[in-house]
């Protein structure tokens, strides 16, 4: 797979040990004394800390680890939706997901909420979310690669069954939550790359998520 050159755009949080909703620590293994002298560190997190990706498993007991999702799913030609007028608890419908640009078989689909200035305040679930019909027609009609948003989710809201989940897990699509700067992009096509910790074992995975914006558009399709 060949990288488009062009304008890059940082979609990562930057995280915060100690001011994390997921938990975040970072604690020494040793100290240096003085300016120079090597040091190593202790991470203890939630697999669900900040920017990340959740593999099937997230949901499904015999689903795929984040060792297992396969690299091309998350690296390659994305199209970034606005639903920026949507309001909380409100449904992205099937209609509108077609209506806001031309989502091609295969795509890496990045919904756009503008709740990324919500991170890490109270107001951090309060989104708007993908309504069953939509994230069906996704999954089955356009077989996506993966489903990103700027919100901390993607679910129906007010229900137990979490049809989402299951519709996008099932499938074996990844799910990036927490995007930040998808209001800075200024094409609706970029390149993505978000890429987890290969993990054995681990239902989710923080990424750092880049978006590639080609001098030629053409150049992300090869």
């Amino acid at each position: 797979m060949r990288i488009p050159k062009g304008r890059v755009v940082d979609l990562t949080h930057v995280l915060l040990p100690g001011k994390e909703q997921y938990t975040l620590e970072v604690a020494r293994r040793n100290e240096r004394h003085g300016r120079e002298g090597d040091i190593m560190s202790v991470v203890y997190m939630w697999s669900h800390v900040g920017t990340h990706v959740e593999a099937p498993l997230h949901f499904l007991s015999d689903g795929a680890d984040t060792a297992s999702i396969p690299i091309e799913r998350l690296m390659g030609p994305a199209i970034v939706l606005d639903f920026r007028h949507k309001q909380v608890n409100e449904a992205i419908t099937l209609e509108e997901v077609r209506s806001a640009g031309d989502v091609r078989e295969g795509d890496r689909v990045l919904i756009m909420t503008g709740r990324h200035g919500q991170y890490r305040t109270p107001q951090s679930h309060d989104r708007p979310y993908l309504s069953e019909e939509a994230a069906r027609w996704l999954v089955h009609d356009r077989r996506i690669n993966c489903l990103g948003t700027d919100s901390s989710g993607y679910e129906v809201r007010g229900v137990d069954h979490y049809p989402n989940h299951r519709l996008f897990n099932e499938a074996g699509v990844p799910v990036i939550e927490c995007l930040c700067n998808l209001v800075e992009l200024r094409r609706q096509r970029v390149f993505l790359i978000a890429l987890p910790l290969p993990v054995v074992g681990l239902d989710a995975s923080p990424v750092r998520a880049i978006a590639i914006e080609p001098e030629d558009e053409d150049d992300i399709w090869g």
